[in-house]
């Protein structure tokens, strides 16, 4: 969900920027030709990005959460499709086939997103989870409805109406009627949104809620990690979090808007403490993470 819906900001003014200009300005940088049919799945405007790709799954690898669009009832897909035709009639054909579960789209779909995730999201997903954890620091699991008129700036709780501006050309009042409401925080999402399951009238209505407000507050980028910074220096900590793919030395420096000879220093200071290991292909040397910059790169956030 957070990978298809950063897809969407990307697209937006937004993007360049507090809190998310450092990171668009990396990705921007980093995509290829290959990559740009990434863009299909979302346009700039909010709200059209396939439903089939934005329902919770409980998933918590890219992979796992592919696998639960792939086992999603035929029904459900085709009414996710419906919905999002009419938002977008021009809805590219290899999207479209998606949603019919043809293998050719969706192994399209996943070597896209999985290749996008590595360069956008895997970097960033410890200071997203900081995000996460400070926005619901303060909720009350005894009395939910105190923290309501909390969670955005721009919603607002007074019994028994919770107000979310959407953005959508008109207001729309949804009653639960016992449904539920389950609250769900997004980085990669500008304004809050309610999503109504087109398919199961009984589902329980899901209000999306912004969390990178929290970073812009403190002037902060979701592609800094502080700790990281402060024991490598800010150009080598880039380094190793552009590492999450393999690169050449050439490659890193243009990445990284270096010089080849300052991304060559700061690769030998990085192998010689064992963070990253480089090979020789076809007379390139290719620098990838050992399993210790892995553990260093994605190790676990402090409480």
């Amino acid at each position: 969900m957070e990978t298809v819906l950063s897809v969407q900001l990307l697209q937006q003014p937004q993007a360049d920027a507090r809190p998310f200009a450092g990171w668009s300005a990396r990705v921007r940088r980093g995509l290829g030709r290959r990559e740009r049919p990434v863009f299909d799945l979302a346009t700039p405007d909010d709200g059209t990005v396939p439903e089939l790709l934005l329902a919770p799954t409980g998933a918590r690898t890219l992979a796992d959460g592919l696998t639960a669009v792939r086992s999603k009832p035929t029904a459900q897909a085709v009414s996710d499709l419906a919905v999002a035709r009419s938002r977008r009639p021009d809805l590219p054909q290899w999207v479209v086939d998606v949603h019919h579960r043809r293998p050719a789209a969706t192994s399209r779909l996943a070597a896209l997103l999985d290749t996008y995730h590595r360069l956008a999201i895997a970097p960033t997903w410890r200071r997203v989870n900081d995000a996460f954890r400070a926005a619901f620091a303060g909720a009350s699991a005894a009395e939910p409805e105190r923290g309501l008129g909390g969670l955005h700036p721009s919603v607002s709780w007074d019994f028994p109406t919770l107000t979310v501006p959407c953005h959508i050309p008109h207001d729309v009042d949804v009653r639960l009627r016992g449904r539920g409401l389950v609250l769900i925080p997004v980085f990669f999402l500008r304004v809050p949104t309610a999503r109504v399951d087109n398919y199961d009238e009984r589902a329980p209505v899901e209000l999306y809620i912004p969390v990178h407000q929290r970073f812009s507050a403190a002037g902060g980028d979701p592609y800094d990690d502080p700790g990281l910074t402060h024991l490598l220096g800010r150009t080598r900590a880039a380094v190793l979090t552009d590492l999450t793919d393999i690169r050449s030395t050439t490659e890193l420096a243009a990445r990284l808007g270096i010089s080849a000879s300052t991304a060559s220093h700061h690769l030998n200071a990085l192998r010689e403490g064992g963070l990253i290991t480089t090979v020789r292909e076809h007379g390139a040397a290719r620098h990838s993470l050992t399993h210790l910059g892995l553990r260093l790169l994605y190790r676990p956030a402090r409480r």
